[in-house]
C-alpha cells in the first residue's frame, strides 16, 4: 500500500518518470498551501480510521520534512497565504470531536495561536483571500448541529477577526471565488439539519461589506468547484445534489457581467470532492473525485476544460484514484497531488502517495 517512489505524472500521459518523497503520513482533508519562497505546507487532515493526523509538513515537492509544530490538529479547516507572508489556518474539526472557532498564523516559521475568535464554529467554510489582503471567511457546518450564514473578515493588521454582514443562505461545502472586480462570488452547498443541497448564489462586495444574492444556479450543488477564468466568467463544475441521488457531470458558466448562470459543457464523468486548479495558460485541471454511480469508487482521472473550446478534454489518469485530496499550482506551473482518500465499496484507504502533473 505504500510505494517507495512518488511518480511524477506527464499531462495527459500519466507516465512515472522521477523518484519523490511521499508525504509523511497518510493525509485527507488537510491543506497544502504554497508559502512566497515556493515550498509547500501541508497541515492536518485526517488518516486511517478517520484519527487526527498531527503536525505539518514542509519543503519543496520533491523532499518534504517535517514543518513547524501546530497548536491544534485540524480537518475540513481552510488555509490562506497572505500578502504578508504569513499563512491563516482557520476553523475545522478539532479533538475532542468538535468544531473549531479558533485560529493559528503560521509566522517566521512557526504557529502562533490567535487571540481573537471567528463568530462561530465553523468546518468546511470557505476562506477567500481579498484585494485589500484580508480574508472573508463564509459559512461553514457546527459538526452534527446546524449550518451557518455567519461571516467573519479577517484583518491581517490586528489579527483578529471580526463579523461581517450574514449571507441569505446558510450552507457548507460551498465554493467561494473571487471575481476579477474584487467581489465574492458565493455558489450551492449544503444545509443542515434539512440535509440538501442547494442552488442559491450570492456576491459578497468588499468595500460596502454587504451580500447581494444573484440568479441562482441551474442545479442544485455542494463539494463542486468554482475557477475564475482568463475573461472573467467563472467555471462551476461536478459536485453533488442531494434532489437527485448522484453526483454531477455538468458544469455551468456564471457571467459576473449578467449575474446569471448558463449551462456549461459535461465532464466525462460525475465528481465531486475533486480539485479544479487554474493553469497560466488559462486552462482548468480537474483532478480525481468521488462517485457512487455504479457502486462507491474514488477516481483517478483528470479532465481539462478549454476556455478557447469551452469544452473539456480528458487529461490522463493520476497514479492512484483520490478524493478530499488537495491540488496545488507550483510556480514552475506544475500542478503538485497530495494525499487524499480511496472509497471501493465498503473499503477506505488514505494514501501518503503524491504526484506532479505537468501541463
Amino acid at each position: 500500500m505504500r510505494p517507495t517512489t512518488w511518480p511524477t505524472i506527464v499531462f495527459a500521459l500519466c507516465l512515472p518518470l522521477a523518484a519523490q518523497a511521499q508525504l509523511l503520513v497518510p493525509r485527507y482533508a488537510h491543506s497544502a498551501t504554497l508559502l512566497a519562497d515556493g515550498r509547500v505546507l501541508i497541515h492536518g487532515g485526517l488518516g486511517p480510521g478517520d484519527a487526527f493526523m498531527p503536525g505539518t509538513e514542509l519543503g519543496p515537492p520533491g523532499a518534504l520534512a517535517s514543518g513547524p509544530r501546530n497548536h491544534r490538529a485540524r480537518a475540513f479547516h481552510t488555509a490562506t497565504a497572505l500578502p504578508d507572508g504569513t499563512v491563516l489556518i482557520a476553523g475545522g474539526f478539532i479533538l475532542p470531536y468538535s468544531t473549531s472557532r479558533t485560529a493559528e498564523l503560521l509566522d517566521d516559521g512557526r504557529f502562533v495561536f490567535l487571540e481573537s475568535r471567528m463568530s462561530v464554529p465553523r468546518e468546511l467554510h470557505s476562506a477567500t483571500l481579498l484585494e485589500d489582503g484580508r480574508v472573508l471567511i463564509a459559512g461553514g457546518f457546527v459538526g452534527g448541529v446546524t449550518s451557518v450564514a455567519s461571516c467573519d473578515l479577517y484583518d491581517p493588521a490586528t489579527r483578529s477577526f471580526v463579523p461581517t454582514e450574514e449571507m441569505a443562505q446558510s450552507r457548507y461545502g460551498h465554493a467561494a471565488c473571487r471575481l476579477a472586480d474584487g467581489r465574492v462570488l458565493i455558489t450551492g452547498g449544503t444545509q443542515f439539519p434539512d440535509e440538501r443541497t442547494i442552488s442559491a448564489a450570492e456576491v459578497f462586495d468588499p468595500v460596502s461589506g454587504s451580500f447581494a444574492s444573484v440568479t441562482d444556479m441551474l442545479v442544485d450543488r455542494s463539494r463542486h468547484t468554482a475557477t475564475l477564468l482568463p475573461d472573467g466568467r467563472v467555471l462551476i463544475a461536478g459536485g453533488n445534489c442531494i434532489a437527485a441521488g448522484r453526483q454531477l457531470a455538468g458544469s455551468e458558466i456564471f457571467d459576473p457581467a449578467t449575474g446569471s448562470f448558463t449551462t456549461g459543457p459535461e465532464m466525462a464523468e460525475p465528481r465531486m470532492d475533486h480539485t479544479a486548479t487554474a493553469l497560466p495558460d488559462g486552462r482548468v485541471l480537474i483532478t480525481g473525485g468521488f462517485n457512487a454511480e455504479g457502486g462507491p469508487h474514488t477516481l483517478d482521472s483528470c479532465e481539462v476544460f478549454d476556455p478557447a473550446s469551452g469544452q473539456f478534454a480528458p487529461a490522463g489518469r493520476l497514479p492512484r484514484p483520490v478524493h478530499e485530496h488537495r491540488a496545488t499550482l507550483l510556480p514552475s506551473g506544475e500542478v503538485l497531488i497530495t494525499g487524499g482518500m480511496i472509497v471501493e465499496g465498503q473499503r477506505r484507504t488514505v494514501v501518503t502517495e503524491t504526484a506532479v502533473i505537468r501541463p
